[in-house]
Parts: C-alpha cells; structure tokens; sequence
C-alpha cells in the first residue's frame, strides 16, 4: 500500500456535565500519552463545531497508520478516559479520507 497522506474526521459531542476545560486537559494526554507516539502521525486539530459540538481531525500519514492507531485505542487508558468524555452520534463515526491533492496559497 502507498503512502498518502489520510485526514481522520471523528465528530463528538460533550458528554452531560463535562465542560471545555475538562476536554482539553484530556485533550493534552491524549496527545502526549498515545496520539503523539503513533506511528505515521502527523498531526491533530480539535476543533469547535459548535456549542458542545466538537471534531478531532487527525493526519497521519497513510490510511494504515491511521487504521494501526485505531487498533491500538482499546489498550490505551487515556483514549478510554477521553472517550468517556464524548457521546458519538450513529450517524457521526470516525471516517477517513485520503489527499488527492494538496493547493496552498
């Protein structure tokens, strides 16, 4: 499998009682303690979709670096303990995309 560069969307929403500050100070392990030690990772944005909607964006460098990582999330205790913070909609999953082509200004 080539290597191309893959963009994992995972959309969220705040779980009942969890605020922003709670979010990101999980945020920050999951970066330091697993994201951040994956293989093929490059980087992650969290971003604000809207008033308690919430997305990581993950780019890794391939789509089995991504699906690896995915693999891996159910042995870590900090990705337990973010996704504890979220409810997943049925209809949001985590999707990956692949780069066709890269345009910058």
């Amino acid at each position: 499998m080539s290597k191309k560069l893959t963009i994992e969307w995972a959309p969220f929403q705040l779980a009942e009682g969890v605020d922003e500050a709670i979010l990101l100070a999980a945020s920050e392990r999951l970066q330091q303690e697993f994201l951040g030690k994956q293989d093929g990772f490059i980087r992650r944005d969290l971003i604000r979709v809207s008033e308690g909607q919430w997305a990581d964006i993950v780019y890794w460098d391939s789509r089995n670096a991504a699906e690896l990582a995915a693999r891996n999330v159910g042995e870590s205790p900090v990705c337990l303990r973010y996704f504890e913070l979220m409810v997943v909609d049925d209809g949001a999953s985590v999707s990956h995309f692949e780069v066709a082509k890269t345009y910058t200004r």
